[in-house]
């Protein structure tokens, strides 16, 4: 066979680091248009919230008067969400991994706000149900159906393990049995296990409003 050329084996060699420059060029340019995807979908979402009249509405009103916001995370971001506080100021990270959909970041970011309005509630089931069926309600106000579980999202069937565990059994069981489940799972004591207080009893009875406020949406979705 014949030699090649120096000269052509260096234009071959110009030629494929030229095409490696397209290429990452390409995916930068796929990357950036996929980010901004997830951010408008972010604010999408966040505009549904607020305009329903519920649960989502409270978690956007919580965020505004707490200066919380919601972005997009680094692509080497791992876990679906993640929350930072800086100097005082807290954000929740949603990974670009998520799938860019109202339904799925509605619920996740409504479980983490809900965990910040009830953390003065001492740790029990009924905090952490009440954390879960805000997450939930939230879901529900943005077009999910209970029945559906485990797709979290119609349009493509989508099943999204991080939007189940945030609603956890609050979506599958009857109150009762949520509650109870969600106990046994977390390894937390119902409210009436705990040592008589003030605070037990606050608790009790915020615990109690937050029953009838979801009682509706619960009979609507076919839950019990």
């Amino acid at each position: 066979m014949l030699a090649v050329p120096a000269a052509a084996q260096d234009r071959a060699a110009e030629i494929d680091w030229e095409n490696h420059l397209q290429d990452l060029e390409s995916k930068k340019a796929a990357q950036a248009v996929e980010r901004a995807k997830s951010i408008a979908a972010i604010e999408r979402t966040l505009v549904a919230m607020n305009d329903g009249p519920e649960a989502g509405g409270r978690v956007v009103a919580y965020m505004n008067d707490k200066g919380i916001e919601v972005k997009l995370g680094s692509d080497v971001q791992t876990e679906p969400v993640s929350v930072t506080v800086r100097s005082g100021k807290t954000t929740i990270w949603l990974a670009p991994s998520l799938p860019a959909y109202p339904r799925v970041y509605g619920p996740l970011v409504a479980k983490e706000i809900a965990a910040l309005m009830y953390a003065d509630m001492p740790a029990s089931a009924e905090r952490s149900y009440m954390v879960r069926g805000t997450a939930g309600r939230v879901w529900i106000e943005l077009g999910g159906e209970p029945s559906k579980l485990p797709v979290i999202e119609g349009l493509k069937d989508l099943k999204v393990p991080a939007v189940s565990e945030a609603m956890g059994a609050w979506a599958t069981d009857a109150a009762q049995m949520a509650l109870y489940k969600i106990g046994q799972a977390e390894n937390l004591p119902e409210l009436y296990e705990l040592k008589e207080s003030p605070a037990v009893e606050a608790a009790n009875k915020r615990f109690v409003i937050f029953l009838l406020d979801e009682r509706d949406v619960r009979n609507s979705a076919g839950l019990r």
